[in-house]
């Protein structure tokens, strides 16, 4: 009868098989990098999916934006600024409209996407007293937004002065932005970045019906 040699013993024992498996945290680490590198390839192989899902956002604000205005605002800093046509703008003197002041540059892409909209907008409700103004804060000022216009229709008024948007309206250098002010000369709405026209004509249908200023 064979005896067992001590200084064998524990050799295969369940302990020393356990130490030889991986561990849990490598099991885990390696479980993480397959679903990352799973999620990776999902993602480069449906990106399409993604941009479909944002733009799908930005449609559904322009169809049903969620719009619930102040009765009254802030007053609207005044300025007077020359025009592309060489005439004086003030806007104090728009007393009685609704402006729609859009801070603009011509380099920027979401500024380029709103114009049509505000063309349109301007166009259907200029007999209800709106008035759409773009401020440029191109460094070139005038000239730069003239060379902009010369291919595109821009039935509004176009001033540019980098100190009156960055100073008087916002405090901000993030464009675009786009104040509405009421005939009382209040700022009753307020957006920053893309707006939709979708958006904007409730704000302009209901700012429009509402009494003029009597000063």
């Amino acid at each position: 009868m064979a005896l067992s040699d001590p200084s064998t013993e524990g050799q295969n024992s369940p302990q020393s098989a356990e130490s030889s498996s991986p561990s849990t945290s490598e099991d885990a680490s390696r479980k993480a990098w397959t679903f990352a590198r799973r999620t990776g390839r999902f993602l480069r192989r449906n990106w399409m999916w993604g941009v479909v899902l944002a733009f799908g956002v930005y449609l559904w604000y322009d169809i049903s934006p969620n719009i619930d205005l102040p009765e009254s605002g802030p007053p609207a800093p005044d300025f007077t600024l020359t025009q592309m046509n060489g005439e004086t703008f003030q806007l104090s003197e728009h007393r009685g409209e609704v402006v729609v002041l859009n801070v603009w540059a011509t380099w920027c892409p979401p500024c380029r996407v709103e114009i049509p909209g505000f063309v349109e907008l301007q166009h259907q409700f200029r007999e209800e007293g709106v008035l759409f103004v773009g401020l440029s804060v191109d460094e070139g000022g005038l000239e730069t937004v003239r060379d902009f216009a010369q291919d595109r229709t821009l039935n509004y008024p176009q001033v540019a002065s980098r100190a009156v948007a960055y100073r008087k309206y916002g405090q901000s250098t993030t464009i675009p932005r786009t104040y509405v002010i009421d005939k009382r000369g209040q700022i009753r709405y307020r957006h920053t970045g893309l707006l939709l026209k979708g958006a904007l004509k409730p704000v302009l249908e209901q700012l429009s019906a509402e009494a003029g200023s009597d000063s």
